[in-house]
Protein backbone atom coordinates (compact mmCIF):
# COMPACT_ATOMS: atom_id res chain seq x y z
CA UNK A 1 0.00 0.00 0.00
CA UNK A 2 2.72 2.04 1.13
CA UNK A 3 4.55 1.45 -2.39
CA UNK A 4 1.45 2.50 -4.18
CA UNK A 5 0.81 5.85 -2.25
CA UNK A 6 4.45 6.80 -3.28
CA UNK A 7 3.82 6.12 -6.94
CA UNK A 8 0.97 8.03 -6.39
CA UNK A 9 2.98 10.83 -4.97
CA UNK A 10 5.99 10.89 -7.48
CA UNK A 11 3.02 11.33 -10.42
CA UNK A 12 0.60 14.00 -8.70
CA UNK A 13 4.88 15.87 -8.51
CA UNK A 14 5.40 14.96 -11.95
CA UNK A 15 2.55 16.19 -13.18
CA UNK A 16 3.07 19.81 -10.98
CA UNK A 17 6.21 20.34 -12.60
CA UNK A 18 4.75 19.40 -15.66
CA UNK A 19 1.87 22.13 -15.72
CA UNK A 20 4.83 24.39 -13.81
CA UNK A 21 6.54 24.49 -17.45
CA UNK A 22 3.45 24.82 -19.32
CA UNK A 23 2.54 27.64 -17.76
CA UNK A 24 5.83 29.50 -18.15
CA UNK A 25 5.96 28.05 -21.45
CA UNK A 26 2.76 30.31 -21.79
CA UNK A 27 3.55 33.23 -20.26
CA UNK A 28 6.51 33.65 -22.00
CA UNK A 29 4.54 33.43 -25.28
CA UNK A 30 2.45 35.71 -23.66
CA UNK A 31 4.89 37.80 -23.10
CA UNK A 32 6.51 38.02 -26.52
CA UNK A 33 3.24 38.33 -27.96
CA UNK A 34 2.63 41.57 -26.32
CA UNK A 35 5.90 43.16 -27.69
CA UNK A 36 4.93 42.58 -30.69
CA UNK A 37 1.04 43.17 -31.15
CA UNK A 38 1.29 46.85 -31.46
CA UNK A 39 3.61 46.49 -34.70
CA UNK A 40 1.30 44.03 -35.89
CA UNK A 41 -1.94 45.90 -35.54
CA UNK A 42 -0.10 49.39 -36.74
CA UNK A 43 0.82 47.83 -39.84
CA UNK A 44 -2.56 46.00 -40.62
CA UNK A 45 -4.10 49.34 -39.59
CA UNK A 46 -1.76 51.16 -42.13
CA UNK A 47 -2.50 48.94 -44.57
CA UNK A 48 -6.07 48.69 -44.08
CA UNK A 49 -6.42 52.91 -44.02
CA UNK A 50 -3.97 52.75 -47.14
CA UNK A 51 -6.21 50.89 -48.98
CA UNK A 52 -9.63 52.40 -47.92
CA UNK A 53 -7.88 55.92 -48.38
CA UNK A 54 -6.79 54.54 -52.53
CA UNK A 55 -10.69 53.24 -52.80
CA UNK A 56 -11.99 56.43 -52.01
CA UNK A 57 -8.88 58.83 -54.02
CA UNK A 58 -10.54 56.19 -57.07
CA UNK A 59 -13.63 56.70 -55.95
CA UNK A 60 -13.62 60.49 -56.34
CA UNK A 61 -11.40 60.75 -59.02
CA UNK A 62 -11.85 57.91 -61.08
CA UNK A 63 -15.54 57.17 -61.83
CA UNK A 64 -15.95 61.14 -63.01
CA UNK A 65 -13.12 60.21 -65.38
CA UNK A 66 -15.24 56.78 -66.42
CA UNK A 67 -18.86 58.34 -66.95
CA UNK A 68 -16.99 61.21 -68.96
CA UNK A 69 -15.56 58.07 -70.72
CA UNK A 70 -12.33 59.33 -70.23
CA UNK A 71 -11.43 55.83 -68.46
CA UNK A 72 -8.29 55.06 -70.66
CA UNK A 73 -6.30 56.89 -67.89
CA UNK A 74 -7.12 54.95 -65.16
CA UNK A 75 -6.93 51.62 -66.98
CA UNK A 76 -2.92 51.38 -67.38
CA UNK A 77 -2.58 51.50 -63.54
CA UNK A 78 -5.36 49.40 -62.39
CA UNK A 79 -3.55 46.14 -62.63
CA UNK A 80 -0.52 47.74 -60.83
CA UNK A 81 -3.00 48.61 -58.07
CA UNK A 82 -4.43 45.62 -57.79
CA UNK A 83 -0.88 43.96 -56.99
CA UNK A 84 -0.82 46.21 -54.22
CA UNK A 85 -4.19 45.41 -53.12
CA UNK A 86 -3.76 41.76 -53.14
CA UNK A 87 -0.25 42.14 -51.42
CA UNK A 88 -2.43 43.52 -48.31
CA UNK A 89 -5.09 40.52 -48.53
CA UNK A 90 -1.82 37.85 -48.13
CA UNK A 91 -0.45 39.70 -45.53
CA UNK A 92 -3.47 38.42 -43.34
CA UNK A 93 -2.11 34.65 -44.67
CA UNK A 94 1.35 35.40 -45.37
CA UNK A 95 2.74 38.55 -44.19
CA UNK A 96 6.51 38.54 -45.46
CA UNK A 97 5.01 37.91 -49.16
CA UNK A 98 2.06 40.05 -49.22
CA UNK A 99 4.65 42.94 -47.91
CA UNK A 100 6.66 42.25 -50.56
CA UNK A 101 3.96 42.73 -53.00
CA UNK A 102 2.79 45.88 -51.16
CA UNK A 103 6.26 47.20 -51.57
CA UNK A 104 7.14 45.88 -55.09
CA UNK A 105 2.83 47.36 -56.00
CA UNK A 106 3.88 50.90 -54.26
CA UNK A 107 7.29 50.81 -56.48
CA UNK A 108 5.79 50.42 -59.69
CA UNK A 109 2.75 52.84 -59.31
CA UNK A 110 5.22 55.42 -58.08
CA UNK A 111 7.55 54.70 -60.91
CA UNK A 112 4.73 54.14 -63.89
CA UNK A 113 3.18 58.09 -62.05
CA UNK A 114 6.55 59.54 -62.09
CA UNK A 115 7.40 57.90 -65.82
CA UNK A 116 4.00 59.30 -67.12
CA UNK A 117 5.00 62.82 -65.76
CA UNK A 118 2.24 62.94 -62.80
CA UNK A 119 5.02 62.67 -59.90
CA UNK A 120 2.00 64.31 -58.03
CA UNK A 121 -0.20 61.32 -58.09
CA UNK A 122 2.61 58.66 -58.07
CA UNK A 123 3.27 59.93 -54.58
CA UNK A 124 -0.52 59.35 -53.64
CA UNK A 125 -1.02 56.17 -55.10
CA UNK A 126 2.72 54.72 -54.40
CA UNK A 127 4.14 55.59 -51.36
CA UNK A 128 1.31 54.80 -48.76
CA UNK A 129 1.55 51.11 -50.06
CA UNK A 130 5.38 51.04 -49.54
CA UNK A 131 4.85 53.18 -45.68
CA UNK A 132 2.21 49.94 -45.31
CA UNK A 133 4.74 46.83 -46.45
CA UNK A 134 8.20 48.40 -44.53
CA UNK A 135 5.50 48.38 -41.35
CA UNK A 136 4.81 44.88 -41.86
CA UNK A 137 8.60 44.51 -42.48
CA UNK A 138 9.66 46.03 -39.06
CA UNK A 139 6.67 43.70 -37.57
CA UNK A 140 8.10 40.88 -39.14
CA UNK A 141 11.82 41.84 -38.27
CA UNK A 142 10.44 42.70 -34.27
CA UNK A 143 9.18 38.83 -34.15
CA UNK A 144 12.14 37.29 -35.50
CA UNK A 145 14.08 39.39 -33.13
CA UNK A 146 12.27 38.48 -30.11
CA UNK A 147 11.89 35.01 -30.66
CA UNK A 148 15.81 34.41 -31.76
CA UNK A 149 16.34 36.28 -28.17
CA UNK A 150 14.33 33.87 -26.27
CA UNK A 151 14.59 30.58 -28.29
Amino acid sequence: MLRYFRKLVAGIVELKVYFENKICDMSHHKKQEHHIRPYKIAAQSAGLIVCIFILLFIAGKGIPEILKNDANEMIPFVPFLALSFAGYLVTWFKEFAGALMMIAGGIILLAFFIVKGDTGLGFIYGIPFIAAGILFLVHINKRSQLQGKHL
